[in-house]
């Protein structure tokens, strides 16, 4: 039991650091009568005495008890009763365990606390954010990694990916696109592998627009030719025109080639080419039925030949050849003789023949115009052509219109060939013509090759247009070209021999018509 010795009356109990050892304090307010003693041992400890009243130690109480903490002492609490004090503050701002479910817009705020230990208010709506809930934005590159599958269902709701850089400039390094199959997984493939796949999609349909449109909006179905003419051209320097008709033929003005092959070239793909056509030599139309195109065949060594087309996406060899002979075999034209009927046998100086040419005009004196179904004239030649040959013929007919009151506007011109062995009679003897019907109330004609349905027409006054009879075995063509516009009629038929002849109607109206015989070769 330490002995202690000194007793020291303060008004506060001094810090453990400034305590006399083995002493006793006694310590009183100022003006208080009375002294609490603290009793301080040789190791500095307090001794502590009996309970007064039987409740709590008098040294403990507030006032009792010294604060020797720096941290403490640094925050202005010195004392038991101004720690008190402070700890109550403290408790007074601690959260309580929340019971109550609330929300963002009713309780915006939440704690947040930084490395230190410090606290601060944070905006309760920034938590959680995501591409799902907000609009995200970023000033510095980002990545996310998918270590599993991740999927998203838009419900039919629009998904918009925008703003992505435009490399239509970059192609070389942007080749891949992106993909889907039929359960919505998305993949990246080559874009040219894509294209390639792209036709076993469609149907038949779906390929041919696809195909046209590939081709700038020209036509890519297969293409055709039934007909080429003239089918004989010679070595004589001088260019020749040549005409096909078929279907498909609107090629498209960049990109066609026309070429001669070989006649015994089989494949499109793999046929000799003799000759390219020069594309200012051709000329294309938009019908899709003709193509006209000119050459002189000078250099061409002699044989038949296969014309070999290229619309832009396919080949297209002919099936027909076109002939290269050192000379045509012309017919002579000038020792024709003609044969005439006019009506009632008259004398007119409207109606004639001589030479290549034949013509005929209306002449009241002959008879009056009228829609009587009457033939007023019929002029025939002597025979050009043997049976069974082979022949190529042109012919120019010019004309003129009438307005015509007629009640059924069948008034018809009929120029072509005929029969040679037969004798010249006022009626249509031809076996294969050009018909030229005037329509009624108005100044039109309407060209008909031999029995077609279709045809050509002009509204104007006067007209022109060209004709060629092509006879291969009992196979013939009638072609008319009239205004940049062509009509072709085939049919099979008369193999006798031929003649060439004009038979005219009677008409409503003053009209006329003349044709020339241009050429006419053998086959």
């Amino acid at each position: 039991m330490p002995i202690i010795g000194k007793i020291i009356r303060v008004n506060e109990l001094p810090p453990i650091g400034e305590r006399e050892v083995n002493a006793i304090y006694q310590v009183a307010a100022i003006g208080s009568p009375t002294y609490t003693d603290y009793a301080v041992d040789e190791n500095g400890d307090l001794k502590t005495h009996a309970v007064v009243d039987g409740t709590i130690p008098l040294e403990l109480a507030d006032n009792h008890v010294s604060i020797s903490n720096a941290d403490l002492l640094a925050e202005g609490i010195a004392s038991q009763a101004q720690y008190n004090i402070k700890t109550k503050e403290k408790l007074a701002k601690k959260l309580e365990i929340p019971v109550t479910d609330g929300n963002a817009q009713d309780y915006p705020k939440i704690i947040g606390m930084n490395d230190n230990g410090n606290v601060a208010k944070l905006p309760a709506g920034d938590l959680g954010k995501n591409m799902m809930n907000a609009n995200l934005s970023n000033s510095a590159a980002r990545s996310h990694t998918l270590n599993a599958s991740f999927s998203i269902n838009t419900l039919g709701n629009p998904y918009v990916l925008s703003g992505l850089p435009n490399k239509n400039s970059d192609t070389v390094n942007f080749q891949k696109v992106v993909v889907q199959n039929t359960d919505g997984l998305n993949a990246i493939v080559d874009s040219k592998n894509l294209l390639l796949e792209m036709p076993n999609q469609m149907t038949e349909a779906e390929r041919a627009a696809w195909k046209t449109k590939m081709n700038g909006g020209w036509s890519t179905g297969t293409m055709s030719v039934a007909v080429i003419s003239p089918p004989v051209v010679d070595k004589t320097d001088r260019p020749f025109w040549i005409n096909l008709k078929g279907a498909n033929l609107n090629l498209p003005s960049t990109s066609f080639k026309v070429e001669l092959c070989t006649q015994d070239s089989i494949s499109a793909d793999t046929a000799t080419v003799v000759a390219a056509i020069p594309g200012s030599q051709v000329q294309l139309y938009t019908n899709g039925i003709d193509l006209t195109f000119y050459y002189n065949f000078k250099n061409i060594p002699v044989g038949e030949y296969k014309i070999r087309l290229w619309n832009g996406v396919a080949w297209y060899l002919t099936s027909f050849t076109i002939r290269v002979v050192s000379q045509i075999q012309r017919i002579p034209l000038n020792n024709i003789v003609w044969e005439q009927k006019v009506y009632n046998n008259a004398v007119s100086p409207a109606i004639t023949q001589a030479g290549t040419a034949v013509s005929y005009s209306s002449d009241s004196n002959v008879k009056a115009p009228a829609d009587d179904s009457t033939f007023i004239a019929a002029r025939k030649t002597n025979q050009l052509i043997g049976a069974d040959e082979d022949f190529y013929l042109n012919v120019e007919i010019t004309g003129k219109t009438a307005i015509i009151n007629s009640a059924n506007g069948s008034m018809t011109h009929f120029v072509g060939l005929v029969n040679a062995a037969n004798g010249v009679d006022l009626l249509n003897q031809t076996v294969a013509n050009v018909r030229l019907v005037q329509s009624y109330w108005y100044p039109m004609c309407k060209m008909f090759p031999d029995n077609s349905a279709e045809m050509v027409t002009t509204a104007e006054s006067t007209y022109a247009l060209n004709v060629t009879f092509i006879r291969r075995g009992g196979s013939w063509t009638i072609i008319v070209n009239f205004n940049n516009k062509t009509v072709t009629y085939t049919k099979t038929g008369y193999t006798g021999p031929v003649a060439f002849g004009m038979y005219n109607m009677n008409t409503g109206g003053n009209t006329g018509v003349s044709a020339n015989i241009v050429e006419l070769y053998k086959l």
